[in-house]
């Protein structure tokens, strides 16, 4: 059974793939509005995992106040009002937020190196911090954004947003060596990205033993190179959960085994690490609780059918 503070439907969540040519730089974009849905304090939570990626984030309408990365959800802890236009670089830690009664926003996730790429901040100076975008963002990037503001739908918005994002990072691309090849399909694309990354690295500049790579890949991306491992097995770990729950076929032990995870124990300290909570309490709370929107716009964007209403529960 849903818990009894269960919404009737989940707040709406769209997601966006980048157009051809925009893929090496955006891995996707995201956008929630809670705008009428009278939601309880408790589903006014959202929890975002540890990740190697970086966000430039609008909202529209409403207000988010952040707990430090690693803190979890806890009512009593310090809070940060976010800005509206912000920027979010790398966390080795998971993350939640509160949002105001009503809230409406989007995000574009980005790589870590062509973010540095498109933007000119390195990935390492933002680790687990969240910025004023307006203070930071080169100007071509900031008017791109600015007319997100228009007065159209959020569809056309996205879309003219990927368009001049596209015209911005053939620019940058064209000028600087240190962005990412050809990525695979999207479900799995964490790990041909951190591939090709890797072997930039190691055939980047006049060093090339195996530290000097993986210094360079920290620089690029704010993460060691084991952390990337890391993040690149928990999210193929997730989509298998995912799976494996449609199919109702779920084996904790087994799922740890296929995706490279020592035993049980490994797997379930790993899901703890990146997501802040046990593979039973993600995989309950993608089914019941708002909070875990995320999660359920990231199955979602794999093609994954998980539910958008209680009703929908299994």
């Amino acid at each position: 059974m849903p818990p009894a503070h269960a919404p009737t439907s989940f707040s709406p969540v769209r997601s966006w793939l980048p157009p051809w040519g925009l893929h090496t730089c955006v891995r996707a974009v995201l956008w929630r509005s809670t705008v009428g849905m009278a939601l309880t304090e408790p589903q006014r939570w959202g929890h975002y995992p540890a990740g190697p990626v970086c966000t430039i984030s609008v909202l529209f309408r409403g207000s988010i106040d952040a707990l430090a990365a690693g803190v979890g959800c806890e009512p009593m802890a310090a809070r940060e009002p976010v800005p509206s236009f912000s920027v979010m670089g790398p966390h080795s830690a998971p993350r939640s937020a509160f949002y105001g009664p009503e809230a409406e926003g989007l995000m574009v996730i980005l790589y870590p190196d062509a973010f540095w790429a498109l933007t000119g901040l390195e990935p390492q100076t933002l680790s687990d911090q969240i910025v004023d975008a307006n203070e930071v963002l080169p100007p071509d990037v900031l008017a791109a954004y600015q007319r997100l503001n228009d007065p159209v739908d959020v569809d056309r918005r996205v879309a003219r947003l990927l368009a001049e994002l596209l015209q911005i990072w053939q620019q940058r691309s064209l000028n600087s060596r240190d962005h990412t090849g050809s990525l695979g399909g999207w479900g799995q694309n964490l790990a041909p990205w951190m591939e090709a990354l890797a072997l930039r690295a190691a055939a980047t500049g006049w060093g090339r033993s195996l530290r000097q790579s993986e210094r360079r890949i920290k620089q690029w991306t704010g993460w060691s190179l084991r952390k990337l491992q890391g993040s690149v097995r928990g999210e193929a770990a997730f989509f298998a959960v995912m799976e494996a729950i449609l199919e109702d076929r779920l084996d904790w032990t087994q799922i740890a085994l296929d995706n490279g995870f020592s035993d049980q124990s490994h797997f379930i300290r790993e899901t703890r690490r990146i997501t802040g909570f046990s593979p039973e309490v993600l995989r309950h709370g993608v089914w019941h609780e708002e909070a875990f929107w995320v999660y359920r716009a990231w199955a979602q964007l794999a093609g994954y059918d998980v539910p958008f209403t209680v009703a929908e529960i299994p």
